[in-house]
């Protein structure tokens, strides 16, 4: 059980900048009356990121992503991810993240669980889902996004990891949730 109550106390919060999905807000901690320290900590409306997948036999096979991510200047194989518009339900961006980047529409959705990114000092949340039952259905993708759509054997994602090819954190830990759920929910469907 998690304890809510902190000894640590937020005063004097203020946030230094003003953007359309972030903002830069600076803390000062406090322990009792004792200043501590100023923290910068970036504040974000949150995001998705959906493992879509498909059963063909035996087999699973999921969709991912190629993409130029521009903060670090470099490609990235990932999992179809993307930020919530402002007050947007986190269902209906995976739906339009799925049919923006890889063009398919789920007609099956779960929800894994939202997880923190770097709580140490931004505040995004990311909705993890799995999704299936795909069928064909293309939005426009985002201006500054060019997207080359991959699909792997499920096997061939933990080798890639293993060989660096994948090092987008989201899409290791939503890899390695999908396999637990996989074989608490599906190892009865596949073994028939």
């Amino acid at each position: 059980m998690v304890d809510k109550k902190s000894a640590f106390k937020r005063l004097n919060s203020k946030i230094i900048h003003n953007g359309e999905y972030i903002n830069l807000r600076q803390d000062e901690l406090f322990k009792g009356d004792d200043y501590l320290s100023t923290r910068d900590v970036i504040e974000h409306v949150g995001s998705i990121v959906a493992v879509p997948y498909e059963v063909i036999g035996k087999e699973i096979y999921v969709y991912m992503v190629k993409q130029w991510r521009n903060p670090i200047d470099e490609w990235l194989l990932e999992f179809p991810a993307g930020t919530l518009n402002i007050n947007e339900d986190p269902f209906k961006a995976v739906v339009r993240e799925l049919q923006e980047e890889i063009g398919m529409i789920p007609q099956n959705i779960e929800l894994w669980s939202p997880f923190f990114v770097a709580p140490g000092w931004c505040t995004e949340k990311i909705y993890c889902f799995f999704a299936t039952n795909l069928k064909s259905s293309k939005l426009e993708s985002d201006i500054d996004e060019e997207i080359y759509i991959k699909k792997f054997e499920l096997s061939e994602i933990h080798c890639m990891i293993q060989d660096k090819k994948i090092t987008d954190l989201k899409t290791i830990t939503a890899f390695y949730v999908f396999k637990e759920f996989l074989n608490k929910n599906m190892k009865h469907n596949l073994s028939n």
